[in-house]
């Protein structure tokens, strides 16, 4: 592979990373805010999850979807997908009892991975060889998302607003990097006609 190749595939990650953040940030932000604003329950349950989760994955999927939509047919659905996920994974965290959080944070993963990654891979099975290693990057990318929230919650502990800020960022960026790259890897298995029109995705 060339070196414009690579360029190129650093330029779409950047643009699936930078779509990620925001999207996702803005979705678990605004998703929040429907959450409670709905049903104001405290603690945080089942339902209050699958709202957020929708808001979240439906936001954060049509902006990676932005990105991939020349690339791939049929990615409107990729939002779809992403709701699924995204609400099956906040739903399972107000249903399941978080006594151990690596354990649930992990079951939570495996969920994202089934129920948003799978519906991803069969939208991109059609046109990107070794698309089934997409499911496993779902999870991988949830996983690293995860693994940020005790870091931002211990930098913003004075500031609940800016404390639901930071763990947004750095969800939404572990999650983005991680299948970002995942994608871009993907894509480069590609036949090189499809490669070439990455010049053009952004």
């Amino acid at each position: 592979m060339n070196t414009n190749h690579n360029n190129v595939g650093r330029g779409y990650w950047l643009a699936w990373f930078l779509a990620s953040v925001m999207g996702y940030a803005v979705g678990m932000l605004l998703g929040a805010s429907v959450a409670h604003g709905i049903f104001n329950r405290d603690p945080f349950d089942a339902t209050m999850g699958l709202t957020l989760g929708i808001v979240m994955g439906a936001i954060g999927g049509f902006a990676q979807w932005v990105v991939l939509r020349q690339r791939i047919p049929g990615a409107g659905w990729w939002i779809l997908a992403s709701a699924m996920g995204f609400a099956a994974v906040f739903g399972l965290s107000g249903a399941v009892p978080s006594n151990n959080p690596a354990t649930t944070g992990f079951i939570m993963a495996v969920a994202f991975g089934l129920v948003g990654g799978i519906p991803q891979w069969l939208i991109l099975r059609r046109t990107v060889p070794r698309a089934g290693w997409w499911v496993l990057a779902d999870i991988l990318g949830l996983l690293a998302g995860e693994i940020g929230f005790p870091v931002a919650i211990a930098i913003s502990a004075t500031n609940d607003d800016l404390n639901f800020l930071v763990v947004a960022l750095v969800f939404a960026a572990g999650y983005g990097a991680i299948t970002g790259a995942a994608l871009v890897w993907l894509l480069r298995g590609s036949p090189s006609s499809n490669i070439e029109g990455l010049a053009t995705a952004h």
